[in-house]
């Protein structure tokens, strides 16, 4: 995925930049006489290596543009797969060779670059091929029908608007706009399920998260992999355990930094436990599910997900950020942000992960969505929100076929929590 302009724009995914950039910088360097010698060997002698597998199927296979392999892919491998920690010395060897060859012998910045930006779109749409295999959301019974014309969990959401935020006031950093979104999900759960109003630690999975190195959550993900990684740890710290407070926001993922806060630090006792936890897509994108899914449709599972008392995690990954930028900075909450493809674009620009916490879809007012962003609290957004046009393209697609929006749940089953 194409990142956005700005480092403030925070990328979705990680990019296959950094998976090169990290492997060769554990390799050691090569010199100008084995350049030259490589430089010899055509790419057809390139073999597929066994370094980086996604449930049986090599990263490379992203290369021959064969996305559709991946479409029975369990889509928690490819979080599982990015943590380098797991490879073995012959597999980086391996890895970086066939990237090597991919690239040329030219290991300047600007040829992981450009190798990059021709791979990194395919490996979004293998991502969302895996994706298909994520469970979709279903209301329960007692939610079904008519749903109220508006609801805020804006007041039972606890959070501080200015420490909401990942940025720190610089414009670059952290990209770990989803651990954000996806541990406010997980809050509300801790509210809707045993009504405790507590602050969750952004960075015990920020620290704890692929050891904090490597392809961390710096480096962007999903909430799939979210999920995936509380349902092995199996506990939630609050933020006002030891060092749990968030201190990543200048440690940026493009310079292979690794956080600041070794997970050994923080306190990890007392802790909210979970017995399992997935993460649901809500069934929204016609093109994508192959399916008729009206708009209605669409906003209605979105509703009814929020009437439950569900925070739902969004997705927006624009073709052009510059709209949405000039909303942010320039308006006010109650400004209504509505998404527009725009004409001559050719992909997407990165992607950025949020939070609904709300929607209103009332006359004259018209319907929208509250969204909680992770920028913290500007003058002209005291709340850290913005409000979004419910009546838009749910199905819109960017036009190298990446999704525009897609929307998920946290399912959370907690453990006992008496003693905590």
């Amino acid at each position: 995925m194409k990142s956005v302009k700005n480092p403030a724009y925070i990328i979705l995914i990680l990019l296959i930049v950094v998976i090169i950039a990290i492997i060769f910088s554990l390799l050691p360097p090569i010199s100008p006489q084995d350049k030259l010698s490589d430089s010899n060997d055509s790419c057809d002698s390139c073999t597929v290596p066994n370094g980086i597998m996604i449930d049986g199927i090599s990263l490379d296979t992203i290369l021959s543009g064969d996305i559709e392999a991946f479409r029975d892919v369990d889509p928690r491998e490819f979080g599982r797969a990015m943590d380098i920690s797991m490879y073995d010395s012959d597999d980086l060897n391996r890895q970086a060779g066939f990237m090597d060859c991919a690239v040329t012998t030219d290991q300047s910045p600007e040829a992981f670059a450009d190798l990059a930006m021709n791979i990194q779109t395919d490996l979004v749409l293998a991502m969302q091929e895996a994706n298909r295999n994520t469970p979709r959301y279903s209301p329960g019974d007692e939610i079904k029908g008519d749903m109220p014309d508006s609801i805020s969990l804006l007041d039972k959401f606890a959070y501080l608007p200015a420490e909401w935020d990942q940025t720190g006031g610089s414009p670059e950093h952290c990209g770990n706009c989803w651990v954000w979104a996806d541990t406010g999900a997980l809050q509300m759960e801790l509210f809707r399920q045993e009504n405790i109003s507590d602050r969750l630690s952004v960075q015990y999975f920020t620290s704890t998260y692929h050891n904090g190195t490597g392809i961390w959550a710096c480096c962007g993900g999903s909430p799939v992999w979210f999920a995936d990684f509380y349902n092995i740890t199996g506990k939630a710290v609050p933020l006002s355990n030891n060092n749990a407070s968030f201190a990543d926001s200048a440690t940026m993922c493009e310079n292979g930094e690794s956080t600041l806060v070794p997970a050994k630090t923080i306190q990890t006792s007392p802790n909210y436990p979970i017995e399992e936890m997935h993460a649901e897509m809500i069934s929204t994108n016609s093109a994508y599910e192959e399916e008729d899914i009206s708009k209605d449709d669409a906003a209605g599972l979105i509703k009814s997900a929020i009437a439950d008392g569900r925070a739902v995690v969004i997705i927006y990954t624009p073709d052009n950020w510059d709209p949405f930028m000039s909303f942010w900075e320039n308006g006010n909450e109650s400004a209504v942000f509505s998404p527009k493809s725009t004409p001559g674009a050719t992909g997407n620009d990165g992607g950025h992960v949020m939070l609904i916490l709300g929607y209103s879809d009332t006359v004259p007012d018209g319907g929208y969505w509250t969204v909680l962003n992770s920028w913290g609290a500007p003058a002209n957004r005291p709340d850290g929100t913005f409000r979004l046009d419910m009546d838009m393209d749910y199905s819109m697609q960017n036009p190298d076929g990446v999704n525009t929006f897609e929307f998920y749940v946290q399912n959370v089953t907690w453990g006992s929590i008496s003693g905590t």
